[in-house]
């Protein structure tokens, strides 16, 4: 059974947190860079999630699924989830964050799904995952989870 979620907000969801994510990312790129942002993701995968990366390293995935499925079904996202082998697959179909800033004709910053290729990188390791994430489209992507080691 994974560790419960440490963030499980229940409250009404104010979306334009997206807004200030969005244009943070562009602050810090510009001003720090690539590799700095790189920093604060992996900090933030490792530090303020670490339940979920120690279930990592621990082979068990289930708190990481969970992560996703709660704040995508939260923001309305639309998603799927495919299991088949060692692979667990989380498609989204629609980005709940990347429709909302696109609806309201914000420019998405283009390190936006940096965050999400650099957390799913970060949680991968020393963990016998590798978690890989694939942009398909404006507002969609697929994040596997592949166990490599046993």
């Amino acid at each position: 059974m994974p560790t419960p979620l440490r963030y499980q907000d229940t409250g009404e969801v104010h979306l334009d947190f997206h807004r200030t994510t969005n244009g943070t990312i562009a602050y810090l790129r510009q001003k720090h860079g690539a590799e700095f942002l790189d920093d604060v993701f992996r900090h933030t995968a490792q530090d303020v999630y670490r339940s979920i990366w120690d279930d990592l390293k621990q082979g068990d995935p289930e708190q990481l699924v969970t992560h996703w499925t709660y704040f995508t079904e939260r923001e309305k996202g639309v998603y799927k989830i495919e299991r088949e082998g060692n692979e667990i697959r989380f498609i989204v179909l629609q980005c709940p964050a990347t429709t909302y800033l696109r609806n309201r004709g914000i420019v998405v910053d283009p390190e936006f799904r940096r965050q999400t290729i650099t957390m799913n990188q970060a949680w991968s390791e020393g963990t016998p995952f590798e978690i890989s994430t694939k942009i398909t489209g404006e507002d969609a992507y697929i994040q596997t989870i592949r166990r490599v080691k046993l």
